[in-house]
């Protein structure tokens, strides 16, 4: 059986990973790769020596980069989003390097993709976008009636500037239906928002996530939010901005926000329009049952993986 490594994780990039996230330093991407790799016909190795490819969610340690190099292990690089902020694109650097460095790079948008082109000029000769995705043997929907429309809305930890929790607020003050919170939240909020707190538990996830009515993605230049995932895969109809990669996500499977579209390196994160999100917040409303009755298919999870051995069946 074909054997690959995946180098994600090593110290250096542990370092570079976002602690205001409180996220799982694994992407659920690579380690569902390995959970399902046999039924495409490979093994994940913890052995590099004995790889027939090399992939890694961050970039290649030197000793695996030498490795690779000196023994023509094609290597695979997923590409996740650019960091658009003056402070942190330092951290951009290195993962650029893995992308230049690999036979054939995976970008998790178009959006992914186009801002590598747009911020540093990189473009990748040998690539694919597979959209992220999550799995729904996990995530499904769920018949519910709640007494009151209820939006739920995720982040792992709403102190995230790009997450707008100010925007979620000012949209609570104006309406009467519920908001559920999910994340790390550590401020007083409307009465008809409803903190969930962090939570580790997918299954749990999934039970207040396809027992809400709609969900909100009010973030900023998020290439590929796995929670907009989540929602897609309970085929709830998403309030989304259009900046980021959740527009090729939801397919039209909810209401598009204009957000700040130029891309360039920002310092902060610009204001939405306030009323914008709540005219656009009516509008999901109004049309909540065609969206509902009319929602896309959303992909397959078996089928996103399988993209992915498609990409290493081609370098071995």
């Amino acid at each position: 059986m074909k054997k690959y490594y995946d180098c994600s994780i090593n110290h250096l990039a542990n370092s570079l990973h976002n602690k205001e996230s409180f996220g799982p330093i694994e992407n659920d991407i690579m380690k569902d790769l390995g959970k399902y790799a046999s039924n495409f016909g490979w093994e994940r190795s913890h052995d590099y020596k004995i790889a027939n490819l090399i992939i890694t969610n961050s970039f290649y340690p030197d000793n695996i980069l030498n490795w690779s190099d000196k023994h023509s292990i094609p290597k695979i690089k997923r590409m996740d989003g650019i960091y658009w902020q003056n402070n942190l694109k330092h951290k951009n650097h290195i993962f650029n390097d893995a992308a230049l460095q690999s036979d054939h790079v995976i970008f998790i948008s178009d959006y992914s993709k186009d801002t590598l082109w747009d911020l540093y000029s990189i473009e990748i000769p040998n690539n694919s976008v597979i959209l992220n995705n999550v799995d729904d043997k996990i995530f499904f929907p769920i018949k519910h009636n709640n007494d009151k429309f209820t939006f739920v809305s995720s982040a792992t930890n709403w102190n995230r500037e790009e997450k707008r929790l100010g925007s979620i607020i000012s949209l609570a003050n104006k309406i009467d239906d519920i908001i559920i919170l999910i994340g790390k939240c550590d401020i007083d909020l409307p009465k008809n928002i409803i903190k969930k707190g962090y939570i580790e538990s997918q299954e749990e996830m999934n039970n207040i996530i396809g027992n809400s009515d709609a969900f909100l993605s009010l973030f900023f230049r998020d290439a590929a939010p796995k929670v907009v995932c989540q929602a897609i895969q309970c085929k709830l109809p998403i309030l989304y901005t259009s900046t980021g990669g959740s527009n090729e996500m939801c397919n039209g499977n909810g209401i598009m926000i204009d957000d700040y579209d130029k891309m360039e390196f920002l310092d902060s994160v610009p204001r939405l329009s306030e009323i914008d999100v709540f005219n656009k917040y009516e509008l999901i409303k109004n049309y909540y049952d065609s969206i509902s009755n009319n929602y896309l298919k959303p992909i397959p999870y078996q089928e996103t993986l399988s993209e992915y051995f498609k990409v290493f069946d081609l370098y071995v």
